[in-house]
C-alpha cells in the first residue's frame, strides 16, 4: 500500500501542483521501467555501449553538404540500437545528462579532429548541448580545452541547444555569448515550437536557426504552413542568420524549399544517419543526389495541375446541371 501511494504521489507531482493522483498497476510498471533505464545508463558509460552517428546538412545554393550533426546512439545488451528520445527524459531527471553529454562532446571533437588532420580539412560538426551543461562553470574552458588538446579551429564545431536554455537566466546567454566570441557557432535547434522563438533570435548570439520538422512536414500540402516556414526564413535571412530546414523526408518538401538557395537542408531524403568510418563516402556522392533531386520534376506543381483540373471539371459539371 505504501508503494502504491509513493507512486501516485509522484504521479501528483509530475501533473503539477495541487493535483490528486490515483493509483493504478500502469504506475507502477512505469516506475519500474524508468528505474531499469536509468541503471542501463549508468552501465552503458561504463561499458562503452554509446554511439555518434552522423546526418549531413547539405547547402542548396551548392549542393554540397557543410556540416553534419552527430547524433547519440545507445546499443543496449539486447541488441537494440535506441536513439535519444527514448532515453534522455530519464538521463535528465537522473543527473546523468552530463555525463552522457559530455561523452557526446569528447567524442564528437575526436572526430572533428581526425577528419580535420586527415581527408577532411573543412569539417564542421554540430553537437547537442543540454542547458544544464551550460549551467556547468567550467564549460566554456572545457570546449576550449578539447579544442587546443585536438589542436582543432573553434570553426569546426557548432554547438546545437534548443530555446529551453532561456528559461536558466542571464547566466547561460554570458556562457553562449563567450562561446561564439572564442570563434564557436551557436545553432537553435526546433525553432517553432517554444513559446519565446522570437525573444530567442534577439536574445541569443546564434548563428543558424533550424526549422523544427513539424513546420517542414507540412508545406507541400499546407499553405499555411509554407507560408509560416517561409516568413521564418525571410526573418532569420534578414536578421543575419544561417537556416537549416530539418525533416525533409519527401521530394515534394524539397521542391518547395529549392527556391531558397541560402537555406540547407536536413533530412532522411538527402542522408540517413550514418557511422564515422561511412560518412566520407556518403558525403562524396551527396552532390550528385541533390541536383539529381533538384533537376527533377517540381511534384508540387503537378500537384497543384491536378488540383487545379479536378475543380475544372467540378465547375463544368455544375454548369452542366
Amino acid at each position: 500500500m505504501l508503494r502504491a501511494a509513493d507512486a501516485a504521489l509522484f504521479r501528483a507531482k509530475a501533473l503539477g501542483r495541487s493535483q490528486v493522483g490515483v493509483y493504478s498497476p500502469d504506475l507502477t510498471e512505469a516506475a519500474h521501467s524508468k528505474f531499469t533505464t536509468e541503471q542501463g545508463l549508468r552501465r552503458a558509460l561504463e561499458r562503452g555501449e554509446f554511439d555518434l552517428v552522423f546526418q549531413p546538412q547539405v547547402s542548396l545554393a551548392s549542393c554540397e553538404p557543410t556540416l553534419v550533426e552527430a547524433l547519440l546512439r545507445w546499443r543496449t545488451p539486447s541488441g537494440k540500437c535506441l536513439a535519444p528520445g527514448e532515453f534522455l527524459g530519464v538521463a535528465e531527471e537522473s543527473g546523468l545528462i552530463l555525463d552522457i553529454s559530455d561523452w557526446v562532446l569528447r567524442t564528437a571533437v575526436a572526430k572533428a579532429a581526425e577528419w580535420y588532420h586527415g581527408a577532411w580539412p573543412n569539417v564542421c560538426i554540430a553537437i547537442n548541448v543540454s542547458s544544464r551543461q551550460l549551467l556547468e562553470r567550467d564549460f566554456v574552458d572545457r570546449v576550449q580545452d578539447l579544442l587546443r588538446k585536438y589542436r582543432l579551429p573553434p570553426t569546426c564545431i557548432e554547438l546545437e541547444l534548443t530555446e529551453n536554455v532561456l528559461q536558466t537566466g542571464s547566466a547561460t546567454i554570458a556562457v553562449l555569448q563567450r562561446l561564439r566570441d572564442y570563434g564557436v557557432a551557436i545553432a537553435l535547434d526546433d525553432f517553432g515550437t517554444g513559446y519565446s522563438s522570437l525573444a530567442s533570435l534577439e536574445l541569443l548570439p546564434l548563428q543558424r536557426v533550424k526549422l523544427d520538422r513539424s513546420l517542414i512536414a507540412g508545406i507541400a500540402t499546407s499553405t499555411t504552413s509554407r507560408a509560416i516556414a517561409s516568413a521564418i526564413i525571410g526573418l532569420c535571412q534578414n536578421l543575419g542568420l544561417e537556416v537549416t530546414a530539418e525533416g525533409v523526408e519527401r521530394p515534394e518538401q524539397l521542391a518547395v524549399l529549392r527556391g531558397r538557395a541560402a537555406v540547407h537542408v536536413q533530412g532522411y531524403l538527402l542522408a540517413r544517419p550514418v557511422s564515422g568510418e561511412a560518412l566520407l563516402p556518403e558525403l562524396a556522392g551527396l552532390p550528385t543526389r541533390i541536383k539529381s533531386l533538384l533537376a527533377g520534376p517540381d511534384p508540387t506543381e503537378a500537384g497543384t495541375q491536378v488540383a487545379d483540373r479536378q475543380q475544372g471539371a467540378s465547375v463544368a459539371r455544375l454548369r452542366s446541371r
